[in-house]
Parts: C-alpha cells; structure tokens; sequence
C-alpha cells in the first residue's frame, strides 16, 4: 500500500494559501507515490538530465514528484508559476534559489519528500526507521564520543529511536551550514532524546545558542529534523495535497 501515515499536525495545504511570516518554519510532507508526470513537466532542462541518470522507475518517480513539488511550493510563496524558478548552487553543491526568496531544504527517504522553508538558512533531513544490523557500527564511527555514550547506555527501541533522532539532526545541521560530506560528524554534539539541540561545535565556529534544532518527524515510521541558524523558531506544518500541481 502506497500511502503514508502522517501525523494529524501535518495538515492539507495549497502552496500559497499561508504566507511565510518571519521566525516561522513551514514544513511539507510530500508523499512520493502517484502519477509523477505532472511534476514531471515541471522540471528544467538540467533536472531533465539528473532524472536520466537513475536507471529504476521508482528512484525516477520519486526525483519527479520531489523536485516538482518543491518548484510548486517556492511559488507559492512568490506567486510565480513553477516553471519559471531558477536555482544556483552554493560553494559545496547546496542548492539556492536565483534572486530573491526563500531558504529551502528537500529531504526524503521511503516514499516520503520532506521540504522546509524559512527566512532563515536552514538544513532538514527526514529518515523512515527501519532496522540496522550496523547501527552500533555507523554510531561508533560517525557519533562523538558524548554522543556515543548516550546511545550506549539505552536498549531496544529506545536506541533505534535515539540513532535517528541523532542522525537526522546532524544531518539537518549539516546540510544547513553547507558543508556536504566535508565534515566530519564527530566534531559536534547534538541531543539524542525527546529535546532537540545543537549543544556543541568544534570545527565550524558556530555558536550553538545562535541555533535551533526541531524534531519534525511527519510520522510514526519516520523522524525528521531541522536546523536552522536562528535561537528561536516556530514550526507549522503542511501536507501537499496529492492532485498536486
């Protein structure tokens, strides 16, 4: 069965209906399933190219509804057509819009997108939870040693869930500085439990009290963070209606 169980937060919206206020994070869940040739004649000639480059259907179906549903939600927000969006890329491969308007950030995993959206710079990454032999390996290798210790000391479900609450946010934290696979995710802390926060950072220079941390998880079978460059922010959350665009 294709579809996704959100949480009642995530409620149906049409890009545009709410207007992005300042110190607000709006963030979309955009299941990956359907007909994707809608968003599909949404995409620009160098999209075009990247969606040739995955070879099974469902990889292409997933990059289609994506990416054509973040071109339909920045208009919405700037009230031009979907098409007309132009996008360059930072320093290490971040993707920015040309001119003026919003940060954004595109994750996904399953067949779930998640998309956020501010004022501010800002990173997301969604994971659907699912079962890792190597989980105590990827943590050993990729977790500080705080970071480590907390996971040690728990057992079962309550560490499958602390890995990706602490995963998901180093990632949201990354990909919001910019850094891409440049660095190491040793040399920050993050929270493992129910409260998010960047409590420390070693390389980047950053100020962790001059950031926000917030579990975004769209539902049970996923968690979800974002990261964004601001000490405090209010989440409001959407869901793509599935006839979209």
């Amino acid at each position: 069965m294709d579809e996704v169980d959100l949480h009642a937060s995530f409620a149906t919206s049409a890009p545009g209906a709410q207007p992005l206020a300042p110190g607000q994070v709006h963030v979309w869940a955009v299941p990956l399933h359907g007909d994707p040739e809608p968003f599909a004649a949404l995409l620009s000639a160098q999209e075009r190219q990247r969606l040739e480059r995955f070879r099974f259907a469902d990889h292409r179906r997933r990059f289609q509804i994506g990416h054509g549903a973040l071109r339909t939600i920045l208009a919405g927000y700037l009230g031009v057509g979907p098409k007309d969006l132009e996008f360059r890329q930072g320093p290490r491969g971040k993707p920015y819009l040309v001119g003026a308007g919003p940060f954004f950030n595109l994750s996904h995993s399953g067949k779930l997108g998640l998309i956020a959206v501010s004022e501010t710079e800002l990173g997301a990454d969604c994971e659907k939870v699912r079962h890792l032999e190597s989980l105590t390996e990827i943590a050993r290798k990729h977790f500080s040693p705080a970071e480590f210790a907390v996971l040690d000391g728990l057992a079962g479900e309550a560490r499958q869930l602390a890995f990706y609450r602490c995963w998901t946010r180093k990632e949201a934290y990354i990909k919001a500085i910019g850094a891409g696979l440049s660095m190491p995710l040793d040399t920050f802390d993050v929270t493992l439990g129910a409260d998010p926060a960047l409590l420390a950072c070693r390389d980047s220079g950053e100020d962790p009290r001059r950031w926000s941390m917030l579990d975004v998880s769209p539902g049970p079978e996923f968690v979800a963070a974002v990261a964004l460059r601001t000490p405090a922010a209010q989440v409001v959350r959407f869901r793509l209606p599935v006839d979209r665009p």
